[in-house]
């Protein structure tokens, strides 16, 4: 993929019980805005793409749409909400007061406790059994955070290793590289401080901290990964091993 950002295929990850996750079932990228028509071709011939789940907010999503692509269908999950801490402003980043490394923590405790983000997550995993076998790319702005704690739940599910979903996380550092800079090269033709751009880039990248934080909540709030899908996500008891038998071989 040329000009979607953080783009990956979930498939060919090895479970703990030594399967595999089937290719061309669950992809992820960044934001789908003004996509080459190659990579538009791409998607639908080469991985049969059917659907695309967009976890943006309200404002991002009016700000800068989706492409449309013949034959996909749409959906839209806003995981964090409007009132959510989704980015920061240059004067935050410039304020000594602020702590880009606890922004990002309390961006992944809403990931987990909020009911908005609960609700969001819910809907999306649940369609993985009620619609099956459809290849689907779920995004949100950079790919990152909404995301990736949702490659995350999804890999839980399908019984691969902590180590595994952390490898697979920590891609974006190198797959957002390109997109980063340049994002920090306008700002400093802009005039922001080495300080604004430092603060910048801990909120562009992802860190093994933020999801190790993530798990850890859930386990304390609720047990378990699988108490948070059953109890929490009120996803059926079998969903783990639903998911397995459909999508592992």
């Amino acid at each position: 993929m040329d000009t979607l950002v953080n783009f990956r295929d979930l498939g060919g990850i090895v479970t703990l019980d030594n399967k595999k996750v089937v290719n061309h079932q669950f992809l992820r990228s960044g934001e789908i805005v003004q996509i080459s028509a190659e990579d538009k071709e791409e998607l639908v011939k080469s991985y049969n793409l059917k659907k695309i789940v967009d976890f943006r907010g309200d404002t991002e999503v009016s700000q800068s749409p989706d492409d449309i692509i013949t034959g996909v269908s749409y959906e839209h999950i806003d995981i964090l909400g409007e009132t959510a801490n989704q980015g920061a402003s240059l004067e935050e980043l410039l304020n000594p007061k602020y702590n880009p490394q606890q922004a990002m923590m309390t961006i992944y405790e809403e990931l987990v406790l909020s009911k908005d983000a609960q609700k969001g997550y819910s809907k999306f995993l649940s369609d993985f059994l009620t619609e099956p076998n459809e290849a689907t790319l779920f995004h949100c702005f950079a790919g990152k955070d909404r995301t990736g704690f949702a490659a995350a739940l999804i890999l839980s599910s399908l019984n691969v290793s902590k180590e595994a979903i952390d490898e697979d996380y920590l891609k974006t550092n190198d797959s957002r590289k390109a997109a980063n800079d340049a994002i920090l090269n306008e700002m400093k033709e802009k005039g922001a401080s080495t300080k604004q751009l430092a603060n910048m880039l801990v909120m562009l990248t992802v860190n093994k901290d933020y999801l190790d934080y993530a798990f850890e909540l859930i386990n304390q709030h609720f047990g378990s990964v699988e108490n948070y899908f059953t109890d929490i996500l009120k996803l059926p008891t079998t969903f783990s091993k639903d998911m397995q038998t459909l999508y592992t071989i």
